[in-house]
């Protein structure tokens, strides 16, 4: 037996402050719709539980705090298309849809006279736009057009006067708006007294309801709809918007209960109008509340009142008072998810992170919703029990209870058997079970692998449970040193940044990815694809041409230019067009004017590690030849570095790098092979740069910046002593910071 509903609830619905909203004022959730969403993640990645399992669900009533609504809106196309269906079953074949659609939204009032005397026989030259209607081809349905036709010319009479609120003028107030005329209220009377059946009642009655509303003869509104049996049958669509007139008027006149009684109505039966009704819906006092669930005719309105509280403030206590007045209500459902969405959002939406006290708090709320859940569960004929036992399990599991989740997850998956999204759901759940004390062993991975690989690309949370479960193994793994997996399951592992800095959270340890062993480990456990967990920790994270890239590059910035190019010419790796010239150098560099000057150069990642395995050859000889090739590799080091105009050759990979070590080391072979002062000059100069750029280095990788400007301690003093060559007068000319330095050093 259902047990005695009470309005104790009614306290805590009240004190949130949002009974007495205005009509324009939306709020979603216990605190509204939270600003702009821009300092929060989306409430998918905030949850890990899909209330996309609730199939057949209306739209726009899951838990979203950062959304004001609260169900589905019609306007514009949707009012446009109720409309026209039901006009399409009234005419049937006397006339097509397509030209009742011209006639119903783009005839003008003179159109519809002409057609009108047309249609009763009388002489007339038919507006050029129905010339070819097939308005005339059947006579035996002309009466029955002209009377259709008096309703649509009564709508548009009425149209211009539905609003309370003029528009904008150019010194920004608002024109005054006047009401409809009395005549209108009597042609409309007129038409509904000739209306010729029910159909054509009910619109003529729902056009001098607006009448009436938009005179503000709310009373009238009311008496109409009361005496007025023809205005709820037969569109549904009419039906449902005339309770909406009838709740305004009674807002308007201060009858609260019975409003908020029949937005309930139409919030729970009509789900084109449901987001509308939600918002208008605000008992202000317990009286009123109290007024509303007499009023209502039975139970199952007394329950979608409180699904109504459920939905705009408090799911749980609502959950409470529809359990108690039929604890069988299909009505539990949604509010159950609600309730469970909202509790998982409690700490990501903290403004603070981590915050105990959110923390402390969404571990009592997700405790006493299990409980609720598994009450309602327990209950004989409760509706949905699969859902509650899925959601008792998801909560069990996310507090780490394997043992009392798997067999609740279990039933409801029996239950479902080919509901793929309770199947997801019991599957992700489990994972989030599994990872909370994970043990790294075969019999573990082949269990957590089988249930993500098993998740379905539609699953509503999956992006968030393969997060959580693949960043928390990547940890484990990274603690006992099972690096590869580590950077496949969660990229960035292994060489952790610093998300408000972006420097690493290690920075004297050597990065994995700048390790050539560690890069073929990965190439190497990329093709091992045998298991359950192996497809798991492989999924689509990176590619065997990324991979290989890395590898090729990672040697090049090594200095085996030769391993570099086999590896470009003899694997898979990824080699596009730079767009740039990888050799040409600068006193200032220009990334972007060299990207724009070189744009169609032909050069490749390939090309480029060939160039350097000649140069290299070269430069290891003597002479100016020698000193040539090893200028030339100190451009192309320099340039393939953050500094240079070929940033791009690494960029795409984790190769990326500011050491300009490599770089230094061939300006100063340049420099030391050659005889030619200008040269020597140059490489001086550009041997600066490079050690500039590792001062810059040392500075970001210790979050430490200097308290003056940098400067080349090691190779200014060197370009100096070549004060008598041209390029040392253009170095002085164009770099502030040489300069600068020649200022406080002559």
């Amino acid at each position: 037996m259902a047990r005695r509903s009470s309005t104790r609830s009614f306290a805590r619905f009240a004190s949130l402050g949002l009974l007495a909203l205005g009509l324009a004022v939306a709020v979603r959730g216990e605190h509204g719709a939270e600003a702009c969403g821009c300092c929060f993640p989306s409430i998918e990645e905030m949850t890990t539980f899909d209330p996309g399992v609730l199939d057949g669900s209306p739209d726009g009533l899951q838990y979203d705090p950062f959304i004001a609504g609260f169900g589905d809106g019609c306007t514009g196309d949707c009012t446009t298309a109720a409309m026209l269906e039901d006009w399409h079953r009234y005419l049937g074949n006397s006339v097509t849809a397509a030209d009742w659609k011209k006639l119903l939204l783009d005839a003008t009032a003179s159109d519809l006279v002409a057609i009108d005397t047309r249609l009763g026989g009388k002489p007339v030259v038919e507006p050029p736009d129905f010339a070819q209607s097939s308005l005339w081809a059947d006579p035996s349905a002309y009466p029955k057009l002209r009377a259709a036709i008096a309703i649509v010319a009564l709508a548009r009479r009425v149209e211009p006067f539905l609003t309370f609120v003029g528009a904008y003028q150019e010194d920004g107030t608002q024109a005054a708006v006047s009401p409809p005329p009395l005549k209108l209220v009597a042609d409309a009377r007129a038409v509904l007294a000739a209306a010729p059946d029910p159909f054509l009642a009910q619109r003529a009655a729902f056009q001098l309801q607006r009448v009436l509303f938009y005179q503000r003869d709310f009373a009238g509104v009311i008496a109409l709809f009361d005496k007025t049996p023809a205005l709820v049958t037969p569109s549904l669509d009419l039906r449902w918007r005339a309770h909406y007139y009838l709740a305004g008027a009674l807002s308007h006149t201060g009858k609260l209960a019975r409003a908020n009684l029949e937005l309930a109505r139409v919030h729970a039966n009509y789900p084109p109008l449901a987001g509308l009704a939600a918002k208008d819906f605000r008992p202000r006092e317990e009286i009123d509340w109290r007024e509303s669930l007499k009023l209502a005719r039975d139970r199952r309105e007394q329950t979608e009142l409180w699904r109504l509280v459920g939905v705009r403030s408090d799911p749980y206590a609502a959950i409470l008072e529809i359990d108690k007045l039929d604890p069988k209500s299909d009505l539990l459902g949604l509010l159950v998810v609600r309730e469970l969405n909202r509790a998982e959002s409690i700490v990501a939406r903290s403004e603070s992170s981590p915050n105990a006290a959110a923390v402390a708090g969404q571990k009592l709320e997700l405790a006493r919703l299990e409980k609720l859940v598994l009450g309602i569960a327990s209950t004989p004929g409760a509706d949905r029990v699969w859902l509650m036992k899925l959601v008792a399990g998801h909560l069990a599991a996310k507090r780490g209870d394997l043992t009392t989740a798997r067999p609740l997850l279990l039933a409801a998956v029996a239950a479902r058997p080919n509901d793929a999204r309770v199947a997801s759901q019991a599957k992700a759940s489990l994972a989030l079970a599994l990872i909370l004390d994970w043990k790294i062993s075969p019999q573990h991975e082949d269990e957590l692998a089988r249930a993500m690989n098993g998740l379905s690309p539609d699953y509503g949370r999956l992006g968030t449970v393969r997060s959580a479960v693949r960043g928390t193994l990547a940890k484990a793994y990274a603690a006992a040193g099972k690096y590869v997996d580590a950077e496949f399951l969660m990229p960035g592992s292994v060489d952790e940044l610093d998300e408000s800095t972006g420097r690493p959270v290690h920075p004297k340890a050597k990065p994995k990815w700048s390790d050539v062993a560690f890069i073929k480990d990965m190439i190497a456990r990329d093709g091992k694809q045998a298991t359950e967990f192996d497809r798991f920790v492989l999924q689509a994270n990176f590619t065997r041409p990324q991979l290989e890239q890395d590898l090729a590059l990672r040697l090049l910035l090594d200095g085996d230019f030769t391993g570099a190019a086999r590896t470009f010419e003899t694997t898979p790796a990824t080699s596009e067009q730079l767009h740039t010239d990888p050799f040409v150098i600068h006193t200032i560099d220009c990334h972007d004017c060299d990207h724009d000057k070189f744009t169609n150069a032909p050069w490749t990642h390939v090309m480029f590690a060939e160039k350097l395995v000649e140069l290299q050859r070269i430069a290891n000889g003597r002479g100016e030849p020698a000193a040539a090739a090893a200028f030339q590799l100190g451009n192309a080091l320099y340039n393939i570095t953050h500094y240079g105009n070929a940033r791009v050759v690494t960029e795409n990979s984790h190769q990326s790098t500011r050491d300009t070590r490599a770089a230094e080391h061939w300006y100063k072979r340049a420099f030391e092979l050659s005889t030619d002062r200008e040269l020597r000059a140059k490489a001086a100069f550009m041997a600066a740069k490079c050690e500039l750029g590792m001062i810059y280095l040392r500075e970001l990788d210790d979050g430490s910046p200097a308290a003056s400007e940098p400067m080349a301690k090691t190779w200014f003093p060197i370009v100096k002593t070549f004060a008598n060559t041209r390029y040392y007068q253009e170095a002085l000319g164009e770099c502030g910071y040489f300069r600068d330095w020649v200022a406080a050093h002559k």
